[in-house]
């Protein structure tokens, strides 16, 4: 064929498709879009406002962005939803005293590993070896200096009036109870190694600790707690600040740790606290996990890290400028994750992976994060609906070797990559259902590569064009703006673009009709869409 056939043959595509561009540029929402705007800015404002006000206002933006203007419904005044009683604690008085670290530890790695257990003695060595322990019985913080002076220890932890210092590691036993009450004030002596084991129970009740702002023997330890070895806490109405042993798991500031072999698992919730330059929030291996109504602000790493859980909910929080993701979950299964802001952050703002499964992820803010809003790699009866993905820059939603997926109702703006990205399907048998979505703007709608198959219906892309689908959909524009003109009346219409191009990495080849199908194990249940 020749150059001018070509041209040709292009100009006279291009030319047909005017009409059906032209139908969908007369669905342009203007007045739509300034609504979105107006709801964007006045949440970013609110993202900025004191955290000590709480999470309200930011959440109530969250909400009228998410919901056309439309104010959030009260809270519930019985607390938030799926949080829990605190943990029951020993009534009997307290009992302390002194044991060596090594020996605790070691029985500790034998549930979750021993990584910079080393390094965390070298920074405790001030402490001479030695933790302060807690062995039976429960005591209160402003209790606790009385019960040390009996025994000539009462440098262990200096203070009064509420305002204290912990000098030494200390350690809650499995029959031990701390609880640290309203208007305490705890900070933890980072020169001297400090930190709080609990494999008993914890409870923090409007306190705050901290971390202090003294040279540290290395120099990325700050003080952290760790509940392990079936250990209980409840944290709420709280404060934590300068914690987080960088890089060392579950060291991370506040964290929470169980083998998934273990016969009793730790346990734990926490709700409408501010973490406030803490490494992280760490959770591995625990069951039913809850954490609501907090905000994590500039956490040095990864702001939620969410390993191995089973069942759980992360629900109205506000996660901001982490210095990694908002927040990461892998090989979780049976986690909602509902009604978050996640805004701003160094990764992406959500990334489920290694085997995330029964995951939702509803009703959440994904905005201004330097990679993308939300992505999930090697998931499977993933369900993401009713986010608001906003100005990230990269990917709205990115999905790739997943199993039973659906991204419905969400809200797609201003994205500095596709809205929606799919790629490397590992089942020939297993198809992407995307509904009822609209876009925004972004640099380009739907894009994919290396998929199975696509189920779109419902989706509004008025607002998307020129570039409606990129990657290996681009060749199907033509076909899908045909077929949008001729089911104008028909919202329930789905359009199914499928591809078996090679070099695909999908595990099962052949033919579907007569081979195992793992898209038929998954199981998945999605709730119907309102």
């Amino acid at each position: 064929m020749s150059v001018v056939g070509g041209l040709w043959k292009r100009s006279a595509l291009a030319l047909l498709l005017v009409p059906a561009l032209a139908g969908a540029a007369r669905a342009f929402d203007r007045e739509g879009i300034e609504v979105i705007n107006r709801n964007y800015t006045a949440m970013m404002e609110a993202l900025e406002a004191d955290p000590a006000d709480g999470v309200d206002a930011p959440l109530d933006a969250a909400y009228r962005l998410l919901n056309h203007g439309e104010d959030r419904p009260k809270a519930n005044e019985d607390g938030p939803a799926g949080s829990a009683a605190a943990p029951a604690g020993s009534t009997r008085q307290g009992v302390v005293g002194k044991a060596l670290v090594a020996p605790i530890l070691q029985q500790v790695a034998l549930e979750v590993g021993s990584m910079g257990h080393r390094e965390l003695m070298e920074a405790a060595a001030p402490s001479g070896g030695e933790v302060l322990v807690v062995k039976a019985g429960s005591l209160t913080l402003s209790a606790l200096p009385d019960a040390l002076e009996s025994s000539g220890w009462q440098d262990f932890l200096t203070g009064a009036d509420g305002n204290y210092s912990l000098n030494i590691p200390l350690v809650i036993m499995e029959d031990g109870t701390l609880v640290i009450g309203p208007g305490d004030r705890l900070e933890m002596a980072t020169d001297r190694g400090a930190f709080i084991l609990n494999l008993g129970t914890l409870t923090v009740t409007d306190a705050t600790v901290t971390g202090s702002d003294a040279r540290p023997r290395l120099s990325d330890f700050h003080p952290f707690i760790l509940t392990a070895r079936g250990g209980r806490a409840a944290i709420t109405g709280s404060r934590f600040s300068n914690l987080g042993f960088d890089t060392r798991p579950l060291m991370s500031g506040l964290a929470f740790g169980s083998s998934p072999f273990a016969s009793l698992k730790s346990q734990g919730t926490v709700s409408d606290t501010v973490f406030d330059n803490v490494r992280s929030v760490e959770v591995t291996g625990i069951e039913d996990f809850v954490f609501s109504r907090n905000r994590i602000q500039k956490a040095r790493g990864i702001g939620l890290r969410l390993d191995k859980l089973k069942g759980g909910a992360i629900r109205d929080n506000v996660i901001i400028k982490s210095g990694m993701h908002g927040m990461l979950a892998l090989g979780s299964t049976g986690l909602e994750v509902a009604g978050n802001i996640s805004a701003e952050n160094g990764g992406r703002g959500f990334f489920g992976r290694d085997g995330v499964g029964h995951l939702v992820v509803a009703d959440n803010v994904f905005v201004a994060n330097e990679d993308e809003g939300v992505a999930v790699a090697g998931g499977s009866c993933v369900d993401i609906r009713g986010n608001a993905v906003l100005r990230n820059r990269r990917d709205g939603i990115n999905v790739s070797q997943s199993l039973g997926v659906r991204l419905a109702g969400n809200l797609l703006v201003r994205n500095q990559g596709a809205g929606i990205s799919i790629n490397d399907s590992i089942s020939p048998a297993d198809s992407v259902e995307v509904t009822q979505n609209r876009f925004v703007a972004n640099n380009v709608g739907i894009t994919a590569e290396r998929f199975s198959a696509i189920r779109l219906s419902g989706n509004n892309l008025s607002d998307q064009l020129p570039v409606l689908f990129g990657g290996a959909l681009q060749y199907d524009t033509p076909r899908y703006l045909g077929w949008v003109r001729a089911h104008e009346d028909d919202p329930e219409a789905v359009f199914e673009i499928s591809s078996a191009r090679g070099g695909s990495p999908l595990i099962f080849q052949g033919d579907s009709n007569g081979m195992f199908r793992l898209s038929d194990m998954t199981g998945c249940h999605f709730e119907e869409l309102k």
